[in-house]
């Protein structure tokens, strides 16, 4: 990656299946030494009438059993061609046969093993520090509709390894167990020898910090940020079901991601970086839902990047804010439209965060700051998810001028 990437991901992808993953009920074993995981256990599904399904799971898998009602499932597992899936590399194609007697059932039993010792790529770690396991990396298979299932992952690993992850974690007696009760597409999995947490429970919101090699005064800090940062984006984009919120410190250089009340940033100490990779992080618990596959995903990430810098301006003040926009402008120079862009073309994170950014930052200059706010706060209330309906709204609130100027900037190189 060229820089430092925030990143936020949604599993928003064409393949040939509908079917809904509505749970994981999965016993995770993590064997640090040989790095290989073991699965065993039960993922819920609405079938949808079809008589076949297909997930995507890491490449090198050996597979034991899929099973319904304790009767074997056919299944076909392709390593050898490329993943479908843009955003996980490793991936491969895994299709189960759903046999007629089994119509009415919804459970299908998984047991496989993952050799982990070649895992690789952005986001992912298996080391004797920090193992780290999530969507990118199809740990546990994933469903194109398995956007919104909930899950209860039980963790069994070497005792010197305290447990984390985007689910509410504690310990039980075969070692540790996430429960997400929410509805989510990911399953992250963080696991260190060093782990350490910092929790703020006041009662109506309640944020924790798990961490590894950040100082005890910077992890304060964080909670701190974290806490000024949600309140911030509450008052100008409406209120969140965000009762419950972790943050992840990663002990690696640049990026970070971002899931129901769960983000998970790369960083070793609480500087700028860290302030402004959490607040464009958070604020996609706001903006989310719109395509992340094409140009649309603008509305995720030119949203949530210029409310970070609505961030700086509140927080850190003017001058860094104005630096920033400057820095934006040199950078986005002579790049392509946003309108159209190619999600795998090399400048779409520059046009879709840093010139998307900057052209709400021209729309609030041009209508002002409070009914800019309260647009964005409209935008939230209304769900839009698409560039057309973003338009029609802007029509309606303000008007057709005011909507053609925005459509303009969007397709002007």
């Amino acid at each position: 990656m060229k820089k430092a990437l925030f990143v936020f991901l949604t599993f928003v992808v064409s393949m040939n299946y509908a079917q809904e993953i509505q749970s994981y009920d999965l016993n995770l074993n993590i064997n640090v030494k040989e790095k290989r995981i073991t699965v065993d256990g039960d993922i819920g599904i609405e079938f949808s009438g079809k008589d076949s399904v297909e997930f995507i799971l890491w490449k090198n898998s050996s597979i034991k059993e899929i099973s319904m009602s304790g009767k074997p499932l056919k299944y076909t597992f392709d390593t050898v061609s490329s993943s479908p899936v843009m955003y996980i590399p490793n991936g491969r194609r895994l299709t189960i046969i759903k046999s007629p007697e089994n119509i009415n059932d919804t459970s299908v039993h998984f047991s496989y093993e993952c050799d982990m010792k070649d895992l690789n790529g952005w986001a992912n770690s298996f080391s004797d520090e920090w193992i780290e396991l999530n969507f990118y990396c199809a740990w546990f298979p994933i469903g194109s509709n398995g956007w919104n299932s909930t899950s209860k992952i039980n963790v069994s690993i070497d005792s010197n390894f305290a447990v984390s992850g985007s689910g509410k974690v504690s310990r039980n007696k075969g070692g540790w167990e996430m429960v997400q009760p929410w509805g989510s597409f990911d399953n992250v999995i963080i696991a260190s020898s060093s782990l350490k947490s910092k929790i703020l429970d006041e009662g109506n919101i309640y944020i924790r910090t798990d961490y590894s090699v950040l100082s005890s005064q910077d992890a304060d800090s964080v909670l701190t940020e974290c806490r000024y940062i949600i309140n911030l984006f509450k008052n100008y984009f409406g209120g969140k079901d965000s009762s419950y919120l972790k943050f992840i410190l990663a002990p690696f250089d640049g990026g970070g991601y971002s899931r129901k009340n769960f983000v998970c940033l790369r960083t070793k100490k609480f500087d700028l970086h860290t302030r402004t990779g959490i607040a464009h992080e958070t604020a996609h618990f706001w903006w989310t839902g719109a395509n992340t596959s094409t140009w649309e995903d603008w509305l995720n990430e030119a949203f949530a990047e210029y409310s970070m810098l609505i961030y700086v301006r509140e927080r850190i003040g003017i001058y860094e804010f104005n630096k920033k926009i400057g820095e934006y402008k040199d950078i986005t120079k002579n790049l392509p439209p946003v309108w159209g862009i190619n999600r795998n073309n090399n400048d779409a994170y520059s046009v879709l965060y840093e010139k998307g950014a900057l052209i709400l930052f021209e729309f609030e200059n041009r209508i002002g700051k409070e009914p800019f706010m309260h647009f964005l706060k409209k935008v939230v209330e209304n769900k839009i998810t698409t560039t057309v309906k973003l338009l029609e709204l802007i029509e309606k609130e303000f008007s057709k001028e005011t909507k053609q100027w925005l459509e303009d900037q969007l397709k002007t190189a």
